[in-house]
């Protein structure tokens, strides 16, 4: 990416032209062949050598405010540690997510809605934990999205232990984002069930992170399925988890309220990096501040050797 950091000097550039043109237009000639041209006006060159003489110092001029006006050169980088909003979503992978109460399924329609999200998200470092009767963290906040895409779009049933431990998804969620230096953390946690197989109940589990992490995490819940799909959903469990640290429950009935469910979390955590991307700039002026100069030299070296042959030197 190439840009002018004071792209307004280059636009002097013809100012300077017309005036020199007025200039020269108004000048008296004081011999045969003698004119006034060039950008130092008032110094007299002869035909001979014209291009040396009258363009090379123009040329030479150009150059000076191409340099005046900061060329650079940028790419993008990487947030630094600190900056943006690091995110964990905790997906429950337990049997009940194959329920067919949304299309095709519960799963494949939260794995669809948290592929939009991350897709919006492209400076925020986004995690994933799945759980079932227990967690695993499947990856860590990162900047590679591809990866995480991949690793969302693979989340199957089967390799945990059938169950539901909301308290122990949530613990492992937490984990993941305790070596985050952002001011701002986010965990996303999607749930179709009741607590059935966690160690430590939910509620205890949300205490202890607003303990240790105070306002810095937000903890969105996701209250999955409706009341005639056969299977029960926690909701008080899970609203009261996000009001102990800082979020809400968000209570879903189809796959549009999912989707519409992560852009709410989305401006409610909008991200503090502009949509476009960090860039770093490098100036390259020096370059052109040299050949503009050697230009220069060169031109009215030129400009004097020819004055000096006809004679004007004497």
């Amino acid at each position: 990416m190439i840009r002018f950091a004071l792209w307004q000097v280059l636009f002097l550039y013809p100012v300077v032209l017309v005036i020199a043109a007025i200039l020269k237009k108004r000048s008296v000639h004081r011999e045969r062949g003698a004119v006034f041209t060039g950008p130092f006006v008032g110094t007299p060159t002869v035909t001979s050598g014209k291009f040396f003489t009258e363009f090379v110092p123009w040329i030479g001029l150009l150059l000076l405010f191409i340099a005046l006006a900061r060329p650079q050169t940028g790419f993008e980088r990487l947030p630094d540690a600190g900056e943006g909003v690091d995110i964990v979503i905790a997906l429950d992978v337990s049997t009940s997510m194959l329920a067919e109460d949304y299309n095709p399924n519960r799963l494949e329609a939260a794995k669809d809605a948290a592929e939009e999200f991350i897709d919006n998200r492209p400076n925020d470092r986004i995690g994933l934990v799945l759980y079932a009767a227990e967690p695993i963290t499947i990856c860590p906040p990162t900047f590679d999205h591809s990866t995480l895409l991949r690793f969302i779009s693979n989340a199957e049933l089967g390799f945990l232990t059938d169950g539901t431990a909301i308290g122990s998804g949530l613990a492992s969620a937490a984990r993941g984002l305790g070596s985050s230096s952002t001011d701002r953390r986010v965990i996303v946690l999607l749930s179709d069930g009741v607590e059935t197989a966690g160690v430590v109940d939910p509620i205890t589990v949300a205490q202890a992170v607003n303990t240790l992490h105070g306002d810095s995490i937000a903890v969105y819940t996701v209250a999955i399925g409706r009341a005639d799909s056969g299977y029960e959903v926690d909701r008080e469990t899970l609203s009261a988890i996000a009001e102990i640290n800082n979020g809400r429950l968000f209570n879903v009935y189809n796959k549009d309220d999912l989707e519409s469910v992560y852009a709410s979390i989305d401006s409610l955590e909008a991200s503090t990096l502009p949509e476009r991307g960090l860039f770093v700039y490098r100036d390259h002026y020096l370059g052109w501040l040299i050949w503009g100069l050697v230009l220069l030299a060169v031109g009215e070296y030129s400009r004097w050797k020819a004055f000096r042959i006809t004679g004007g030197g004497q």
